[in-house]
Parts: structure tokens; sequence; C-alpha cells
């Protein structure tokens, strides 16, 4: 799968994700933690998204009926954990939030570039 994923690509995620530790290196100890975890649940909810679409991708027919079904639960899964992980942790709100949102973005921009260039092959 990985050699599927252009070279532009893994280089702007791996730039991506340098970026990202520099600023959580340089953040302080509580904002740290907010900024990682964002990352990471922003990561989390493109990879299932991923690893989803590859799962249906072979069921023709039905694709987009079980895509819109499993983007669905996808986003519910994600507003859960993302709600979870807000009230039941003492991390840091803002820097959670921001962080989960610019990660977000990035790897659905980046996902969506995936996708068509596979689906254009």
């Amino acid at each position: 799968m990985i050699k599927e994923v252009p070279k532009y690509l893994r280089l702007s995620v791996l730039i991506f994700a340098l970026l990202v530790l520099v600023l959580i290196l340089m953040l302080p100890i509580q904002e740290q933690i907010g900024w990682a975890t964002g990352y990471f649940l922003g990561l989390f909810a493109v990879i299932v998204h991923l690893v989803s679409s590859s799962i249906y991708k072979d069921a023709d027919e039905n694709f987009l009926r079980l895509y819109f079904i499993s983007l669905f639960v996808r986003f519910l899964i994600v507003c859960v954990i993302f709600i979870l992980i807000l009230t039941v942790t003492k991390i840091h709100e803002f820097s959670f939030t921001v962080s989960f949102i610019i990660s977000y973005i990035f790897h659905s921009v980046n996902e969506v570039i995936f996708l068509n260039y596979k689906l254009s092959k």
C-alpha cells in the first residue's frame, strides 16, 4: 500500500509531521499533550477512512451506499472520541482543538489527492 502512495504525498506527510513535532517541542508541557493528541486523532480519522475505503472498493454496485454509511459511522466515532477526550481528560482544550482541526484538514486534503490519484489510474 505504501508504494501506491505518490512520493510527493509521502513527503508532505513527513514534513508536516516533523513541523508538528518541532512545534510540540517548543510548547509548554500541557499544550504539548493537547497538540500531540489532536494531531494523532486527526491522523487516526483519516487512516480509518482510508482503510474503510480500501475495504469497500470492490463492492461496485453497493460502493456508494456502503461508503456513505461508513462515512457517517466514522464521523460519529471521531466525534465520540473527541468529546470523550475533552470531558474525561484534563487536556488543554484550545491546543487540542486547533491541532485536531489542522491535522484533520491537512490529512483529509492529502487523502482526497491520494484517492483521486488512485481512481484516475
